[in-house]
């Protein structure tokens, strides 16, 4: 992943550029962080006892250990080098930066929950929960997990963990998308903002002969754009992506084409700042260690902790809005800082059919059809730095 002792294949290397944008959560206040100390005790893939999957299914291998996980074997071994040698997780963390967890079935041993109330007052203030891995297996605990760190008061998301091979439809990028969106949808309720985590084939040798599932850059960076248009068209946001430099690098080539992506980065060697795929000039997201330890969580010293990137814009998040069909709506999206306003440039996906956002932030019109909308609002500055709100819109008939 990130280590710059990972052996790259430095020929299929290609330069490339990539902005990210970042989630409401910067309008919230920093929070306590939570002891990352501990040994990665899972590296090399978890118990099958704890996976949750079904031996057997179609398009995927018998040898079912990475359902339950939030990595691949890969992922672990390069990354916790250090921690697999008994070192402590890194404590430094970038001063006034959100704090987070993403969690997996891993995290239920035995069928434990979660205390996500003890979560948050830990200084938890984001989670990302695996829902799906392929087109075969759901999490059983994503729904719950969802919920109650909703309750909490964490801002929540789900991930796909994508597989972009196997037998027949179940490889596709469309399938994949619509699995996850359809069982988040028939059993929580609700659709969060959305990640897709793309690294290294868990399924094969970690040698490397096949970590980009059999498929060539050009192909691996159309399954990518597939699974975004379909999360863009299905939920009207972009997903944010998660992937390990040496992996993007590798099998995409470092391309450019998701540089209005929120990135998720995972780098455990660096205490400042995470390394970045070649070109991406942003990071939202930094998973720092897989082997934190956080109270209300029964995997200590194997949770991954993660930060939100703090030099961003923050955004006032409007919540959740109401109109009629027909009738005119404005609303002026904001910055916390006032002064950062004067220089900021806004664009958005997932408006309500019939309205429009200017580019100081303003959004008028009258919605044309009924439905609940979910919007993404960008803005950023000259110097490099964005912030980006979600929030849901519900157009009802009068």
């Amino acid at each position: 992943m990130a280590s710059s002792t990972v052996r790259r294949r430095a020929a299929r290397v290609t330069a490339g550029a990539a902005g990210a944008v970042l989630l409401a959560l910067m309008a919230m206040p920093a929070a306590a962080a939570v002891r990352g100390p501990g040994a990665a005790q899972h590296i090399g893939g978890i118990p099958s006892s704890l996976a949750g999957g079904r031996a057997g299914s179609p398009g995927q291998p018998a040898n079912r250990y990475n359902t339950g996980a939030t990595h691949s074997p890969q992922v672990l071994r390069q990354l916790a080098g250090g921690a697999a040698a008994g070192r402590p997780a890194p404590r430094s963390r970038i001063p006034g930066a959100r704090q987070g967890v993403d969690v997996a079935s891993y995290q239920h041993p035995n069928g434990a929950g979660i205390n996500w109330r003890q979560v948050a007052r830990a200084g938890i203030q984001f989670a990302a929960v695996k829902g799906t891995e392929g087109a075969y297996y759901h999490n059983p605990y994503a729904h719950n997990d969802l919920a109650h760190a909703k309750a909490a008061g964490l801002s929540v998301m789900a991930y796909a963990f994508a597989i972009p091979n196997g037998n027949g439809a179940s490889a596709s990028p469309v399938v994949q998308a619509n699995y996850l969106i359809k069982y988040l949808t028939t059993t929580a309720g609700l659709v969060p903002t959305i990640m897709l985590d793309i690294e290294y084939d868990p399924y094969v040798s970690t040698d490397h002969t096949n970590e980009c599932y059999g498929l060539s850059q050009s192909a691996m960076v159309t399954w990518i754009a597939r699974f975004d248009a379909q999360v863009q068209a299905r939920t009207g946001q972009d997903p944010i992506i998660y992937a390990p430099v040496p992996w993007w690098q590798t099998c995409t080539g470092g391309v450019a084409t998701f540089r209005h992506v929120p990135l998720w980065v995972p780098d455990y060697s660096s205490g400042s700042s995470p390394a970045l795929p070649n070109g991406w000039r942003n990071w939202a997201f930094w998973q720092y260690t897989s082997a934190g330890t956080v109270p209300g969580i029964q995997t200590p010293g194997n949770t991954d902790l993660d930060q939100l990137n703090p030099r961003r814009v923050p955004l006032l998040d409007p919540g959740h809005r109401h109109g009629v069909v027909g009738h005119r709506v404005q609303l002026r999206i904001k910055p916390a800082d006032p002064v950062a306003g004067l220089r900021l440039s806004f664009s958005a996906s997932g408006l309500p059919r019939g309205t429009r956002i200017s580019a100081g932030g303003l959004i008028t019109g009258k919605p044309t059809t009924a439905g609940t909308y979910h919007l993404m609002v960008r803005a950023r500055d000259g110097h490099g730095h964005s912030g980006t709100i979600v929030f849901g819109w519900t157009i009802r008939v009068k």
